[in-house]
């Protein structure tokens, strides 16, 4: 399998990297990530960072050219969508950023992958902040069918990635 993660120096990327990579020994795993303030090369196992079966590419998944070049030179079959501007209260102050990177960037690698025609498996992770604030005191339980309710930019910018 050739594995293309974006936003793998990120917290919850680079968790997966360390733990996917250790239990298929046949993976071979592309990482692009933009280096924005939370990523960090070090989030990712050094033993990972050295092996022939890893790439890191600093890039970001707003260019259509890099995503495109990234999927055929490396033979991408299956995507796994954690990049994204995280941060609630920055969303406040640079939401412009947040719909560039987490729609428009969402949508580039959407259609990159629609091109190159050859992804098994496309996986976006998202947020349970799409769904707004949750009714604590009730037994509702938020599922993939229920409606969206973001309630700060951030969360308006993961739900309109997941309406592409």
């Amino acid at each position: 399998m050739n594995l293309l993660i974006t936003g793998g120096y990120g917290f919850i990327g680079s968790n997966f990297i360390n733990y996917y990579f250790h239990q298929n020994s046949t993976v071979q795993i592309v990482n692009i990530d933009a280096m924005y303030y939370c990523a960090n090369v070090h989030n990712v196992e050094q033993t990972i960072r050295d092996s022939p079966r890893y790439i890191s590419v600093k890039g970001n998944i707003q260019s259509m050219d890099l995503v495109k070049h990234i999927l055929v030179a490396h033979k991408i079959t299956h995507v796994i969508h954690f990049a994204a501007q995280s941060h609630v209260q920055n969303s406040f102050e640079d939401s412009l950023q947040y719909t560039k990177d987490n729609i428009l960037g969402t949508h580039v690698l959407l259609e990159a992958c629609r091109q190159w025609g050859k992804i098994e498996r496309f996986i976006h992770i998202s947020t349970d902040e799409v769904y707004g604030e949750s009714m604590i005191d009730t037994d509702c339980k938020m599922h993939e069918e229920s409606v969206l309710c973001p309630t700060n930019p951030y969360a308006a910018t993961k739900a309109g990635a997941e309406l592409i």
